[in-house]
Order: C-alpha cells, then structure tokens, then sequence
C-alpha cells in the first residue's frame, strides 16, 4: 500500500476578525486606562466619576480581547507556558506576559476605585502600572509591524498608527460608557449636572480631536511610505486597495476619523454658553460610536489586506 499523506490547510485568512477584534479592545483597554490616570492624576479631584469608569473598563477590554485571541489561537490554557519558557525575541511572548500582569494590575486598580474618595494608593498603583499599559499598548501596535514578509504591515507609520488610535479608540470607550452610565443613573436629566460634565469633558474633547489629527497625519505617512517605497511595498498597497480599500477608506477613514473630526471641530466651534448642552452630549455620543466603529473596521482591514496574496495584482 503507497502511503498517503494529507495536509490540512486553513482555507482563508489565519489572522481573521478575532485578532482584529484583540487588537482593537487590547488598544481601547490600554486607552482607558491612562485616560484615568491621566485625569486624576493631572486634573486631579476635579475628575472622579470619569476616571473611574475609564478604570473598571480597562481590564475588562484587555480581557475579553486576550480570551479571544487565545480561543483563535487554540489551546487557551497554554497561555501559562509563556511564564516558563523565557522568549523575549517573540512579540507573542511579551503579549502573554506583560498583558496577563496588566490585567492583574488594572483588576486591583479598578477595584481601588469603588470609593471615589482621594486614594494615596491608588495613585501610586496607577503611576506604577503606566508603565506596564505603556508596553501592552505598543505590543498592540508592533505585533504586525514585526512581520518582515508582509509588507503592508511592516512600516514605521504602522506602530505610529496603532499608538495613536489606542488613545482616541480609549477615550471614545470611556465617553460612550460614561454617557451609559449617566444615563442608567438619571444624571442626564439634570441640566446642571450635565452642564459640569460638559465644561469638565473640555480638556478631554480637546485631547480627542488634536488625536483623531494625529492618527490622520500618521495614516497619510503610512501610504505615503508605501506608495513610494519598493516594488514590494507599492504592491502590497495595490492588493490592499484592490481588496479591502472601501472598509479601509469609508468606514475606517470615513467613520472612523473624518466625520468625529467634523463633529468634535463644530462642536468647539459653537461652543459657548447659549450653546445646547444636549446637542453636545449627542455630539459626543456620536462621535465616540463613530471612533469605535472605524477603529475596528480599520483594523481588520488592515488585517486581513496584509494576508492578500499579490500574484493576480497588476500595477499601474
């Protein structure tokens, strides 16, 4: 009898929805978390509501992301071997390690938050874990950018780009659930109180747009790199183009950066004391869903277009 031998070969895409799904709560998670250090700890008793949403929803993003880049990956529990086999050269290593000890922190952090009173330690527990966010966040970004054999993903403006977009993807979670959160606990009602939470959110709306700006300027010097680098680059922009171009340019462009930038410009714009503060929350309500969205659909484009196999591509 000859012998036989089967291969069995994952039809599609490898690195499919999930690890884009991973990449944008990972980023959002790390986002949310140095919004709320970053308010408490700059603008100190002024913030307190916020930055406590923004700390309860940090762990729980990371979280969920890593369960589900774990579940595509198989073999979810063999995430403890990473512990023991000691691989600093592997971006999936220090995936592994450095967001496990990250959600672990963020946990005990968010839980310091249940009283919103001035915490000494937890202030120091957040300063000392903004390091640990600071690396999960650019593992995020570099995970595709280590890729040499996908020339989509292995740009400079790449890292750039996921840096950017975990700040704006963060401060858009937290506002979203935040507004959630006044809502349930009828605090939109009160024009007083949400007339606070608007001058308050001031600094925070201004930080989002100059983000969303940045990200804009990080994209165009992504394809700028692209669109004149070598025959490899100039066709991997071509089959991206050719394959995912209207996710990437209407819903992660589009959605995702043009239209919050219109909103969030209008918005500071008009803003002045006759101004309707509950137009601004529906501005901001908007905005931040719009951010989310594109955020993703940015991503697993950008995912996905970086797998295209160039071979049936033809350059201008």
């Amino acid at each position: 009898m000859d012998p036989e031998i089967v291969y069995n070969v994952q039809q599609g895409f490898f690195w499919d929805w999930k690890v884009a799904l991973d990449l944008f709560l990972g980023g959002a998670g790390v986002g949310a978390f140095l919004v709320s250090v970053g308010l408490y700890e700059f603008w100190g008793r002024k913030y307190k509501r916020i930055p406590q949403t923004a700390a309860f929803l940090a762990p729980v993003l990371v979280g969920v992301g890593v369960l589900i880049l774990m579940l595509k990956l198989g073999r979810p529990f063999h995430i403890f071997e990473t512990f023991i086999n000691f691989a600093p050269t592997a971006p999936l290593w220090w995936g592994g390690v450095f967001q496990t000890l990250f959600i672990a922190g963020a946990l005990w952090y968010a839980l310091l938050w249940r009283d919103l009173e001035p915490n000494p330690k937890r202030r120091k527990l957040g300063l000392a874990l903004t390091p640990l966010a600071l690396i999960v966040g650019g593992y995020h970004g570099m995970l595709l950018a280590v890729i040499p054999a996908r020339p989509l993903w292995n740009t400079g403006p790449t890292v750039l780009a996921a840096l950017a977009a975990f700040v704006t993807t963060g401060i858009a979670a937290v506002m979203l659930v935040h507004l959630i959160r006044m809502k349930l606990g009828g605090r939109l009602a009160d024009p007083e109180h949400v007339q606070t939470f608007l001058t308050d959110l001031t600094p925070v709306r201004h930080v989002l747009v100059g983000g969303l700006i940045l990200q804009l300027g990080t994209f165009f010097l992504w394809w700028q790199s692209l669109r004149f680098g070598d025959l490899a680059d100039r066709t991997a922009l071509a089959v991206a183009n050719a394959g995912f171009g209207p996710m990437y340019w209407w819903l992660g462009i589009g959605v995702g950066l043009v239209l919050p930038i219109i909103l969030g410009v209008a918005a500071v714009w008009k803003d002045s004391p006759e101004y309707n503060p509950r137009r601004l929350v529906w501005t901001v309500g908007v905005a931040s869903c719009l951010i989310l969205v594109g955020g993703f659909f940015f991503r697993l484009s950008v995912v996905l277009a970086g797998q295209l196999n160039p071979l049936y591509v033809t350059l201008p």
